[in-house]
């Protein structure tokens, strides 16, 4: 096995199985085969007991992903795991690091499961789409019970070394050096004589509650709706508490094929590879090096400017926040700390975790206290007026080098950077709400930001638990100038004859998390409307803006005024059908002269995806983002478009580009609504038949 990423050796009664896969030890086809090259040796030996751990910073992380869609290669993990469980010597499996998907599931095979603390174990399979095919669906539940294999399987989420001894998925902890304890309690086994301990043969504990099962279902049909890998995955934990494990994994492996050719898993596969792609950008070589930032000011204390400050606090980095009066300022932190009292309350944070983020973040009025910071994030109110003001600021107080960057969500960046005399540490940092929670930030780089800012603002977003996408500049972005023309047609379906419930319930039916006026309800319909008229649109001049221009002036904002395009309760925020909106409708639909009819769900459902897709190709033709994938991230992190659909432009090329253009096409016809205009990418594309995925790696 010289060549090999395996290698076998003995210590004292001990047989070892080194594995070395650097950068994550992932289950390629040369460890499957060195693992079981080594099984094979090891029955050839005098060793008692065999001992399996790895090389480097991790265990197993999983399958290697580049095998992913390409056809299996023998040996196959199923088969591997088989003879481990089945090997007439004890097995051990030391684990550290990362013990995730496959490698949970080899870990399973083995008689006894050691690890330092901290380790951290878990079947993702569930986020690509796919279920565990190598009988972890059938090994946990025998493990940890049905309850706990439920919740890390369907949930996909890792949890700790010290959690899974408790829950009996591991036997000891281990000291921090591994090789070492991992052989003290090898040789412990030994003196205790102990034997093998197939994990198959044990038996599933019975649930103490009987309707265990169907609960479940309903207490994630919201969060799963759609998708067919969760619904599999609890039927296979059901099916492990009645059946043996050889027709568990039976069914198991039905299913697994089910998911791994579904159009689900293509789409959640192309979003993980996406998602890394984003920080990559042609421009800027690799090996640009970026700021370093050890401290950070926010300036505005409102529900953005502490969500921010949030941002940097839980990630350790001391962070100023600022606010032009003290009542202002204290406003803000009680957001801040009520924000940290409800992640307590569902269990995101423990009291120590808020204890030091807390100390993180230091509350001022005082502008002067920003000169050391390293960066330094405007989250003023959304006026380029008084934005300027705070550049200029900015520009006069902080250290040279530090970035100076903007959290608007539509304004020209140029505009404020010529408000300074530093035009190259200028670039937006555009969060979205709440900031201390979604995933998105959108990156907009000024055309005279320096390329070490915008490699800074990429590493930093992924410290601070953000994916970063690089945009160009423009109105809006990419996210807010695609949610326009979403919108739009939103509102024109409306004036046309559809309901508020009707659109967001075909939306929120296709997966999306929100439909398009719940979430405007949820923004704040004043937001829209100021903007509307900073931009000296006239209130109830176009059809597009008249009913949300009468809602506002009518005091109806949406949740925080319980009422909006539907009426809200102060209590739950549950939302019910509102018969002045359709009043409303019909007034301003009569004034326009646009003759109601009933919408089917299919025009609604083509109306809103063809209006992302359109603009989403346009904004590439301009260079405004870099690649698809970009835009496809934009959607999923910062406006709930279902991770298992791929996003906008995925799903266009899921469609197919020729019958997007056709009824692009048509909507244009009809219309003369130059928007329907089908973009010149699309249209080329459709020439060469080729795919906006092409484009990915270009």
């Amino acid at each position: 096995m010289s060549d090999s990423p395996v290698s076998y050796g003995k210590n004292g009664s001990i047989g070892v199985i080194s594995i070395n896969n650097p950068p994550v030890n992932a289950l390629s086809q040369k460890v499957r085969q060195g693992i079981s090259d080594a099984l094979e040796e090891s029955l050839g030996d005098n060793s008692k007991i065999l001992l399996i751990m790895c090389k480097g910073r991790t265990f197993i992380a999983g399958a290697d992903i580049t095998e992913l869609g390409k056809p299996p290669v023998p040996p196959h993990l199923p088969d591997i795991i088989t003879r481990m469980e089945n090997h007439p010597k004890p097995i051990v499996m030391a684990l550290h690091g990362n013990a995730l998907g496959g490698g949970l599931e080899l870990a399973m095979a083995g008689h006894y499961r050691c690890a330092i603390p901290g380790t951290k174990l878990g079947l993702p399979e569930v986020k690509l789409g796919l279920l565990p095919g190598a009988g972890g669906t059938q090994r946990l539940p025998r493990l940890v019970g049905p309850e706990n294999a439920l919740d890390m399987i369907v949930s996909g989420n890792p949890i700790n070394a010290e959690k899974a001894l408790k829950m009996g998925l591991i036997d000891h902890l281990l000291d921090e050096d591994i090789e070492k304890s991992a052989i003290a309690y090898a040789n412990q086994l030994i003196q205790s004589n102990s034997d093998v301990r197939p994990t198959g043969k044990i038996s599933v504990t019975t649930p103490s509650n009987s309707n265990l099962f169907s609960e479940y279902r309903n207490r994630v049909a919201r969060k799963t709706r759609g998708q067919i890998a969760p619904d599999f995955i609890i039927k296979l934990v059901e099916l492990a508490c009645s059946s043996d494990i050889i027709a568990g994994q039976e069914k198991e492996r039905e299913y697994f094929l089910e998911c791994r050719s579904s159009p689900q898993s293509a789409a959640l596969r192309h979003v993980f590879f996406a998602e890394r792609a984003t920080s990559k950008l042609p421009d800027i070589p690799g090996d640009t090096q970026p700021r370093d930032i050890s401290s950070a000011g926010v300036i505005g204390a409102g529900t953005m400017g502490g969500g921010i400050a949030m941002c940097f606090a839980n990630a350790g980095i001391p962070v100023k926040l600022i606010d032009t009066n003290s009542d202002a300022v204290a406003r803000g932190m009680q957001i801040i700390e009520k924000n940290y009292a409800n992640s307590m309350k569902r269990g995101r944070f423990t009291q120590e975790k808020v204890d030091a983020a807390m100390s993180c973040i230091t509350a001022s009025t005082e502008f002067e206290s920003l000169k050391e910071a390293d960066i330094v994030i405007e989250a003023v109110f959304e006026n380029m007026a008084v934005k300027e003001k705070v550049f200029s600021q900015m520009d006069e107080v902080c250290k040279k080098g530090a970035i100076l960057a903007s959290n608007t969500s539509y304004l020209d960046i140029d505009q404020l950077a010529d408000s300074t005399n530093r035009a190259k540490d200028v670039i937006g940092s555009h969060f979205f709400s709440p900031a201390n929670v979604m995933k998105l930030l959108e990156i907009v780089r000024a055309t005279r930001t320096a390329p070490d800012v915008v490699q800074t603002l990429i590493k930093l977003s992924r410290k601070i638990g953000k994916v970063p996408v690089a945009v160009g500049l423009c109105h809006g972005f990419v996210g807010n100038r695609m949610l326009k023309g979403y919108g739009r047609q939103a509102q024109l379906l409306l004036l046309e004859g559809a309901s508020p419930q009707q659109i967001d319930s075909v939306m929120e039916g296709w997966g999306l998390a929100m439909g398009p006026l719940a979430v405007s309800d949820l923004a704040g319909l004043d937001i829209g409307y100021r903007s509307r008229r900073d931009q000296g649109l006239v209130s109830g001049e176009l059809p597009e803006f008249a009913l949300p221009d009468a809602l506002v002036e009518l005091d109806r904002l949406g949740q925080k005024s319980s009422a909006g395009y539907y009426q809200y309760d102060k209590e739950t925020r549950a939302r019910q059908i509102d018969p002045e909106v359709e009043a409303l409708l019909k007034d301003i639909a009569a004034r326009f002269e646009i003759t109601r009819q009933t919408i089917s769900e299919e025009v609604i459902l083509d109306r809103l995806l063809l209006a992302l897709v359109n603009e989403g190709t346009r904004i590439l033709e301009e260079g405004i983002a870099t690649r698809p994938s970009d835009i496809d991230i934009v959607y999923l992190n910062g406006y709930g478009f279902p991770a298992w659909r791929g996003g906008p432009m995925f799903h266009a090329d899921t469609v197919g580009l020729d019958t997007v253009v056709e009824k692009i096409t048509a909507l244009y016809n009809s219309t003369q609504d130059d928007f329907w205009k089908p973009s010149k990418l699309l249209e080329n594309l459709v020439e060469k038949g080729d795919t906006l995925s092409s484009l990915n790696n270009k």
